[in-house]
């Protein structure tokens, strides 16, 4: 069988920085959930098998010969109703849409040659969603490495269920354990972290360990830093250090998004994307640091009520 997924490839390159320190990086993906994929089939019955596609039936993508009007005529047409597109199934041999009810899903394990694998064969290996969510062991949060970490949950707890929950938050917080389970969820089982929040019992999935991508490229070479270029680089992590506010950072596209949408519903103009300023990376990482230390900032808190704002480093 084919491996289930391709290495890892960059998805971003940029730099990171901090004061006037400039480093450059790029991103792959640490791990995603490891998935056989099946592609979406049409078996057509054995009485459909020798059928060719109908004459003068265009094939997917083809351009179709009528001409575009003119530029004049576009212009003094009213604007038509926009229609929501909806995608239906098509069978790739004859252009034809088929039923929903006769999609199948199959593998391909050769270029274009698939092993179906009917409902009752995936209905047969689907994991039923459990009642049950059993704890396997209790470890301690610092063991486990982040990139594990899939998706997060709040536990909530059922009326009748709610000492016993308290007793589970409680004994977490004191003994500084988190609890390992297996259960299944969607038709899928999954390992999860049950690990005491600030108010309750968060759950987050896990990934696999042969969902974590090895990449040769994701290490630290410590020896190329100097004992004094450490000491500056943690007194500037401490001077721009703060408390932990998730309010102070807001999804600044979504933002932009519901902007630009409610201009657009007013008729009114939008103003052109303004061109980021790029930073010149800083070859001299010791002199970077010393005049990082300069004119470092300390993070702004978000703001109180009332509209004042207060440093998040005051003392």
């Amino acid at each position: 069988m084919q491996r289930l997924f391709d290495m890892a490839a960059t998805i971003w390159r940029g730099h990171i920085t901090f004061g006037l320190v400039s480093i450059p990086v790029r991103l792959s993906k640490a791990a995603r959930s490891e998935k056989i994929s099946l592609r979406e089939v049409y078996r057509p019955a054995p009485q459909e098998s020798g059928q060719t596609p109908p004459a003068g039936t265009p094939s997917r993508g083809r351009k179709t010969g009528r001409a575009a009007p003119p530029v004049e005529e576009v212009q003094q047409q009213e604007e038509p109703a926009v229609s929501r597109i909806r995608l239906k199934p098509v069978n790739e041999a004859s252009q034809e849409t088929v039923s929903r009810a006769d999609v199948l899903k199959g593998y391909e394990y050769e270029k274009d040659r698939y092993v179906v694998l009917e409902r009752a064969d995936l209905e047969s290996i689907a994991a039923e969603t459990d009642r049950e969510m059993e704890i396997q062991e209790f470890v301690h949060m610092q063991e486990i490495d982040p990139v594990y970490l899939e998706t997060s949950y709040y536990v909530i707890p059922e009326s009748s269920g709610e000492k016993a929950y308290a007793l589970l938050f409680t004994a977490l917080r004191e003994t500084g354990y988190v609890g390992i389970a297996q259960f299944a969820m969607h038709r899928r089982e999954h390992v999860v972290i049950l690990h005491p929040g600030s108010r309750g019992i968060l759950l987050h999935t896990m990934y696999y360990e042969q969902e974590i991508r090895k990449v040769e490229e994701y290490k630290a070479n410590q020896d190329l830093v100097g004992k004094k270029e450490v000491e500056l680089a943690s007194m500037l992590v401490e001077s721009m250090a703060g408390p932990f506010e998730p309010a102070k950072y807001h999804d600044t596209y979504r933002e932009k998004l519901e902007a630009l949408i409610a201009a657009k519903i007013k008729g009114k103009a939008t103003a052109p994307a303004q061109a980021k300023s790029v930073k010149a990376p800083v070859v001299d990482i010791l002199e970077a640091l010393q005049n990082s230390l300069k004119n470092v900032k300390k993070p702004v808190a978000r703001e109180a009520e009332g509209g004042s704002q207060k440093r998040s480093g005051a003392r």
